[in-house]
């Protein structure tokens, strides 16, 4: 399959190449660009990475894509949803314990803890010029 798709990467660290493509094009959009062309008719897409060296631009990868099935995104969706639902269920359970600990421990803090952000002194500074 390297050979087929003339990858001078081993397939196992192709996916950090690939962050590593796209950390690029962000930190440095002056040099290296990501263009992604769709075609609405066949359902593909294609993913260019480019490098602007001044004098000619590289094209140092190349990624094709296809349209999934509806049904295949939604079930994505839907585990998705379901998983980060679940973990903040688990994240409210932990929080409800903790607050219960603490206002077995001191209860004075857990007032303070859950007093609005507003009035723990982010008003308006003295001598500030209006």
């Amino acid at each position: 399959m390297q050979e087929q798709q003339k990858l001078m990467v081993e397939f196992d660290d192709f996916s950090k190449v690939l962050i590593r493509m796209l950390n690029s094009c962000i930190k440095e959009p002056n040099t290296h660009l990501a263009i992604m062309v769709m075609q609405e008719d066949d359902g593909m897409a294609r993913l260019d990475f480019i490098k602007n060296m001044e004098y000619k631009f590289v094209e140092l990868l190349t990624c094709e894509f296809q349209r999934s099935e509806e049904e295949l995104v939604r079930q994505h969706i839907a585990y998705r949803y379901n998983s980060l639902k679940s973990r903040m269920a688990l994240m409210q359970a932990r929080l409800a314990d903790v607050n219960a600990m603490v206002k077995a421990k001191n209860p004075s803090l857990l007032l303070q803890l859950k007093k609005p952000a507003s009035s723990s002194g982010a008003g308006p500074r003295r001598g500030s010029a209006h």
